[in-house]
């Protein structure tokens, strides 16, 4: 009878211990805008009551080799790197898109409404009225060469987003190839309002689980700290984030069926009467990996 009495205590005293620690446990994944709203006002306040570093931990120990620490962009230290990322002088494209924020209809709508938000912050005129007398570029006037149906699938992958680009402006695709080369380009870009840049990458690789990959602008640049903004257009669901350049190179670099077996990459866009150093070479259907005129 002893022995059961202290094997029930023992039970007790270890359950009620789990149950304090899963009270306390910030979710890995998050699972919904709601979650979203609770994580980013709880972990600020948790941040102000207790030592712990400002990011979410994305990446499971357990099932993964490496952890991706995403920063949010409204939390403390989401703040401070953008402070620092203003006196480094690599915030100039953040104002221009911020007053153009974009919210892609659905999960797959991440290309055409980041592209129709960079156009928008570009200042360059549709030639067409969006409503009333306004023109403004909306994701809806994207006319893309997949199906509406196949866009509402799988969005659409790095060439039809060049192809549709350059119908409107000058738009520099690069498929990662150096890390270097990405950086001196971040530099470029985020330092200047005469261009935007775009980045296609693979959200499972930053631990959001999602199957469809995403673009996002991006709005700033701390060099010294090695982070870079992404100008989430998904917000109904992600808030915008610091992410590490290596963490976000890597999840460029993942190759998937859609890309024909490819990595993702990046686009810099900029007015089409603005000089670049990069000669336009405009993408031809017969080169597009979608091959859409050829079935």
């Amino acid at each position: 009878m002893a022995s059961r009495t202290i094997t029930s205590c023992l039970k007790l005293k270890l359950f009620k211990k789990n149950n304090s620690i899963l009270n306390n446990r910030t979710s890995i994944f998050p699972g919904s805008q709601a979650f979203l709203r609770q994580a980013t006002t709880s972990s600020i306040f948790l941040d102000t009551m207790v030592s712990r570093p400002n990011h979410f931990q994305l990446f499971d120990k357990q099932s993964q080799k490496q952890d991706v620490f995403l920063v949010n962009f409204t939390s403390p230290e989401g703040k401070r790197l953008f402070r620092g990322a203003m006196i480094q002088g690599q915030a100039e494209s953040f104002f221009k898109l911020v007053g153009n924020f974009s919210s892609q209809s659905s999960l797959t709508q991440g290309g055409v409404s980041s592209l129709a938000m960079v156009l928008n912050a570009l200042e360059i005129d549709p030639k067409r009225i969006w409503k009333g007398n306004w023109r403004w570029f909306s994701s809806e006037q994207m006319t893309t060469c997949s199906s509406a149906e196949s866009v509402g699938e799988q969005g659409i992958p790095f060439d039809e987003f060049t192809c549709l680009a350059q119908h409107y402006c000058r738009v520099e695709p690069y498929r990662v190839q150096g890390y270097q080369d990405f950086l001196s380009h971040l530099e470029s870009v985020t330092s200047n309002t005469t261009n935007q840049i775009v980045v296609h990458y693979s959200r499972s690789a930053l631990g959001q689980p999602d199957h469809v990959a995403q673009f996002s602008p991006i709005g700033g640049y701390n060099k010294n700290e090695d982070q870079v903004l992404i100008m989430d257009v998904a917000r109904g669901k992600y808030p915008s984030v610091w992410v590490k350049t290596k963490d976000l190179y890597h999840a460029m670099m993942v190759k998937s069926r859609e890309e024909a077996g490819r990595s993702r990459g990046y686009f810099i866009l900029s007015n089409k009467d603005e000089k670049s150093t990069r000669a336009a070479v405009k993408l031809k259907c017969k080169d597009c990996t979608r091959q859409c005129h050829s079935k």
